[in-house]
């Protein structure tokens, strides 16, 4: 049986593995040569500068939240040190608004139409909400709901390890001839069955404030 240790060290382990490959794609292999520019410039999508500076913030954003979000809810480093869960938390927080914003913009701009625009943008906006409530459970000091909106929150900044999960299971299955068609899909299957597994497991456990 897989202890709740053990599950956020996979999570963990997950988290840094797609924020290095995120690294080397886009800060060493570089922005122009990275595979997901390639392949929106072989569909012959137009690529602004402006995309590219938002890519960028987003890429940044998200992966201190998503590096950062397993330390916060580990049981442990929260009751050890307060002073740096609330530091982290603030940089998390950070990192989420930006990723979010950037993020809704760049939805705008999806591959895969209006399915994929809708699904990611949908993301970001649930992803900036529930943050926010996030914080304002913690400013109220309100810990069991700052939890359970904390950990809805990182449901959804987890759909950075999912998506590319999928994405490597239909290019697999698929190749390349079909990517806009699974595109699209990916960007609700990426976030969705993330959070509903874990509202089912608040729900479970009873960690359900309302």
């Amino acid at each position: 049986m897989i202890t709740k240790r053990m599950q956020m060290r996979i999570v963990l382990v997950l988290a840094i593995g797609i924020a290095i490959y995120s690294v080397v794609q886009y800060g060493i292999v570089g922005m122009d040569k990275a595979g997901f520019i390639m392949q929106k410039i072989s569909l012959g999508e137009i690529l602004s500068s402006v995309w590219k500076v938002m890519l960028g913030v987003h890429i940044v954003t998200s992966i201190f939240a998503l590096v950062l979000g397993p330390f916060l809810l580990m049981e442990k480093v929260r009751q050890k040190n307060k002073m740096l869960h609330k530091r982290m938390g603030y940089m998390y927080t950070a990192g989420v608004i930006g990723g979010g914003v950037s993020g809704l913009y760049l939805a705008y701009y999806a591959t895969g139409g209006v399915i994929a625009q809708t699904g990611f943008g949908m993301l970001a906006i649930v992803w900036f909400i529930s943050v926010i409530l996030a914080v304002k459970a913690a400013t109220q000091r309100k810990i069991v709901q700052h939890r359970y909106w904390t950990m809805v929150n990182y449901s959804l900044t987890f759909a950075a390890v999912t998506l590319r999960i999928w994405l490597g299971l239909f290019v697999f299955v698929f190749g390349f001839q079909q990517y806009e068609v699974y595109y699209a899909y990916t960007a609700w299957i990426c976030w969705v069955p993330n959070l509903l597994f874990v509202l089912v497991y608040l729900k479970r456990k009873k960690s359900n404030v309302f």
